[in-house]
């Protein structure tokens, strides 16, 4: 998304684990809210609060936070902890976007001049919220060329190796997650082709694993890239003439971690508000019906976005208008979680998560 500071009942039953019941219940619901200020950061999460969600997407963006070589503007990104604090919201980082000075190429896509440069901040930022924020996801679709204007292996080498070093590094305790690849077939940048390199030279350096799936105008076509069985599933060979699905790239590999889905959602712009909440609302009971839970690989789903872009060139993703009023998914939304959750936690600060075991790498050529 642009940035901003088998039969498908059955298929479904195999995918979804929302929550487990433990010492702390983990939500499986979160959304994408970007990095809101002051009283718009205040009323987002509240209506965050409100609808049951347990999770926020927030851009972590190097380009703002280190607009030149030693100077750096936290207060924002502060701000958004404490209030996620505050409101016993989890906080997933995404940390991307290359400033102009630290690049040769263009800024935010453009790769790093030095990775020390960007490890460095990666450590700082991890080290500053080491008490609050223990997921971070590397990258933000870097098989799109808008997001990142370098290859796969300069991704790998460059952004998620050194970064989940260096973030690490700074807090044991934390995750972390990639590579968020956009769900794009064409001009080299194949999804499933990226993913199986990511995993097989940098699998080991995952905690768990986030993609981006949409689909324009049916929750059943969502489910078909994330599920389906496909004519050349089985044969990675055959992927050029047919795309496989999410669970076939993963089948071809040794991951058998947590799967995060961090965006998807249908936009107003397409369909109305109705057709929208008519999609949550089929979304919500094909994936997180009772009689599913516990049986699958996705963790969690992340809904984009809480609040419609004011640019009107923008998509209308919101489950929000741009004037703050809620849309009919939002409702839906709201009223599926509150019929469906668990009793809260007790509000305390997160815990980190459980350890989970490192993925060895998959046997495959070095990718060029």
């Amino acid at each position: 998304m642009p940035l901003r500071p088998t039969t498908l009942l059955g298929a479904l039953c195999l995918l979804l684990c929302p929550w487990s019941l433990g010492a702390q219940i983990e939500s499986p619901y979160g959304v994408n809210v970007h990095a809101p200020e002051g009283e718009h950061l205040r009323f987002l999460f509240d209506k965050t609060v409100e609808a049951g969600i347990g999770w926020v997407r927030i851009d972590f963006v190097w380009a703002a936070i280190e607009p030149a070589p030693g100077v750096e503007r936290w207060r924002v990104y502060d701000d958004i902890v404490r209030v996620a604090r505050a409101r016993n919201l989890r906080v997933l980082a995404l940390i991307a976007y290359t400033p102009a000075w630290a690049t040769d190429g263009p800024a935010i896509s453009g790769v790093p001049r030095r990775a020390s440069d960007w490890s460095d901040f990666c450590y700082r930022a991890a080290r500053r919220y080491r008490h609050d924020v223990f997921h971070w996801e590397i990258w933000n679709e870097p098989n799109l060329p808008h997001f990142w204007s370098g290859t796969r292996l300069e991704y790998i080498e460059e952004i998620l190796e050194p970064g989940a070093r260096a973030i690490r590094a700074a807090n044991p305790n934390a995750r972390v997650g990639g590579p968020a690849l956009a769900h794009f077939v064409g001009e080299g940048r194949d999804w499933h082709d990226w993913l199986l390199d990511v995993l097989h030279e940098a699998g080991e350096d995952l905690d768990f694993l986030t993609h981006h799936a949409y689909d324009l105008d049916d929750p059943g076509g969502l489910t078909r890239k994330l599920v389906d069985d496909t004519p050349s599933g089985g044969d990675p060979a055959g992927w050029d003439r047919e795309p496989p699905s999410l669970r076939e790239v993963l089948d071809q590999t040794s991951w058998s971690g947590p799967v995060w889905l961090t965006e998807t959602g249908w936009v107003t712009t397409r369909l109305d508000e109705s057709r929208q909440a008519a999609h949550y609302r089929t979304f919500l009971e094909r994936w997180f019906a009772s009689e599913n839970q516990g049986n699958g690989l996705l963790a969690r789903v992340f809904f984009y976005e809480i609040q419609d872009d004011r640019n009107p060139q923008a998509g209308k993703y919101g489950i929000l208008r741009a004037s703050g009023r809620e849309k009919p998914a939002y409702r839906v939304l709201r009223d599926f979680i509150a019929g469906r959750s668990p009793p809260p936690t007790d509000g305390g600060s997160p815990d980190p998560v459980e350890e989970e075991p490192r993925q060895p790498r998959i046997d495959r050529p070095r990718v060029q």
